[in-house]
């Protein structure tokens, strides 16, 4: 029997609502179609994992080195305590939904992710996110390492503008990961 985990990857106010990472997430209508499928997800009665990047006031959570996340430490963004961390009200966890809280672009390093999904025992890992080209790469890669199946839902995720965006979901990610729409994946789940 098939037993897919959606995971909701890095839909934040600051994310997907502010700067070039908001603004393309707008034009594709992100979080509309994210709330969509975590909706089919619930009244399936399916699990469902939210990630978010956050850290305390001394960034001792941070585990990537990157300069993307350097800038985050030096403009002390992305704190627990500030709204623009807060996951977006489109996609909020309703209480008793697990909210995974990362260091670094890969929700598998120093998380408990790894444990959660072997509590769940999925078949495949479902995954919508912003940035495509950060957070769903940097899962698909170590999901499908870690022997899990990987599907990408193409109109969940958004990136920096179109460009950034096509080259991850046409170029890397099939290397990893399936991808499909989310209305393939609904078509797929009445089948089940």
């Amino acid at each position: 029997m098939s037993r897919p985990v959606l995971l909701l990857l890095d839909y934040q106010v600051e994310l997907c609502k502010h700067g070039a990472l908001g603004e393309h997430a707008r034009e594709r209508g992100v979080l509309t179609a994210a709330a969509a499928m975590l909706e089919e997800f619930r009244r399936r009665d399916l699990p469902r994992l939210f990630v978010r990047a956050c850290f305390d006031e001394h960034y001792t959570r941070m585990t990537s080195a990157a300069p993307f996340f350097r800038s985050i430490r030096e403009q002390n963004r992305l704190q627990d305590d500030d709204p623009l961390s807060a996951i977006c009200d489109e996609v909020s966890p309703l209480p008793g939904e697990p909210v995974i809280t990362k260091g670094g672009a890969d929700p598998f390093i120093g998380t408990n992710l790894t444990q959660k999904l072997a509590q769940l025992q999925p078949t495949e890992l479902v995954l919508g996110g912003v940035a495509t080209n950060f957070v769903v790469e940097a899962t698909a890669r170590t999901g499908s390492d870690s022997g899990y199946h990987i599907t990408v839902l193409e109109d969940l995720c958004s990136s920096f503008d179109d460009e950034t965006h096509t080259f991850s979901v046409q170029r890397m990610l099939p290397a990893f990961s399936r991808i499909l729409t989310s209305h393939q994946l609904t078509e797929e789940l009445k089948r089940t």
